[in-house]
């Protein structure tokens, strides 16, 4: 565990956090964290015979991978090294700063659902790209910010939109981002895929990366994934009786699902409070469950616990629920499940407010929100 004082001088950028942190997590996770082909999101009705590919470096690639998850339009994200010289270099030999290549992502998009310049838009929105060769407390060449055009399209897109940004004063100063010709793209290591959803608990995670992506999800509500799934089955306004259950295979519902959802949904995980989506969110609208899209809750009955994870007073109604009893950790509890799919939400709790008393104590990766 690292002291206070410690974490503190790295993340004001006394000590090279990002990469002492890196190595270190490397070490714990190699063997048991890996994602082949990349970082699947959810599915999505997309058509992955005509993707187009992005090629992005800004910052941390950590940081970049876990908000391109959530973009609805995009099937694939993968992270890795780019625009050096040193054919498949392993992430070590990037640190030292003599390969030439900068930390990158690779987001697999639908032009149909989400387009060249959006993808963009994020890429400056989430990044700071007004200092060469640094973006936060990561320093360095291999945290430069430079867009990898595939195209000619591609290359006159990020012109215009960089700028836009430089006219706009989006960043407080010009930015300093490179557009240059695609060269070369190498996959990272397995365990710098899906990073931070697999380690949020991490101090780099939990300090720095969580504070990007709570900002993207701020920034681009009606556009992620999660919400653009709930607002396309239009449930939230139908509420009936009775209801169809949906079953699936463990691999069926691998696909459907982000692993964090899976997480959280199949294997009865628990995210980390006041680091998930929902739990500070105040706009009217219905909760559904993230994995079948049933509605379970109404923002009217959402009510600051102090927790750090969302919580309702009641279900929309209480055959849309079910509860079991649930031992686990030396705790007697009662979890909270998906009347249609069985997906596991949370616990219940007799400490909430009028008119039930009850808390239910939501995981955000269970859920996907519809404003009104």
């Amino acid at each position: 565990m690292l002291s206070t004082h410690l974490l503190k001088l790295m993340v004001f950028g006394f000590i090279p956090f990002a990469c002492m942190q890196k190595n270190v997590s490397a070490d714990k996770t190699a063997a048991i964290s890996s994602t082949k082909n990349g970082t699947a999101v959810p599915a999505e009705d997309l058509d992955v015979k005509n993707l187009e590919t992005a090629t992005l470096a800004g910052g941390c690639f950590w940081k970049m991978d876990a908000c391109y998850q959530e973009l609805s339009g995009v099937a694939k994200v993968a992270v890795g090294y780019a625009g050096g010289n040193l054919a498949n270099p392993t992430y070590k030999q990037v640190c030292t700063r003599t390969t030439g290549h900068a930390e990158t992502i690779e987001v697999q998009f639908d032009p149909k659902v989400v387009s060249y310049k959006t993808i963009l838009e994020v890429f400056w929105q989430i990044h700071d790209a007004t200092i060469l060769n640094q973006e936060g407390n990561d320093r360095g060449d291999d945290y430069r910010s430079v867009v990898y055009y595939h195209s000619d399209a591609q290359r006159a897109t990020a012109e215009a939109v960089k700028a836009q940004v430089n006219s706009s004063n989006l960043q407080g100063a010009p930015v300093v981002t490179t557009v240059e010709a695609f060269k070369n793209f190498y996959r990272a290591e397995d365990y710098h895929q899906n990073y931070y959803n697999l380690h949020q608990d991490e101090p780099y995670c939990a300090t720095i990366v969580a504070a990007k992506v709570n900002k993207f999800m701020k920034l681009y509500h009606d556009s992620l994934k999660r919400n653009k799934v709930a607002k396309n089955t239009s449930t939230s306004n139908v509420f009936p009786d009775k209801i169809e259950k949906v079953v699936k295979t463990p691999e069926a519902w691998q696909k459907s699902l982000t692993k964090q959802q899976y997480y959280v949904l199949r294997e009865k995980g628990t995210e980390s409070p006041f680091k998930n989506a929902f739990w500070d969110n105040h706009e009217k609208g219905v909760y559904a469950c993230a994995a079948c899209q049933l509605p379970l809750f109404d923002a009217d009955a959402k009510f600051e616990s102090g927790t750090g994870w969302p919580s309702f007073y009641q279900a929309i109604r209480k055959n849309y629920v079910t509860e079991i009893s649930d031992k686990s950790h030396g705790m007697t509890r009662v979890e909270v499940n998906c009347a249609r799919c069985d997906g596991h939400l949370g616990h219940i709790f007799d400490d909430g407010p009028k008119p039930t008393g009850l808390r239910y104590c939501i995981n955000s990766e269970s859920l996907t929100f519809e404003k009104k």
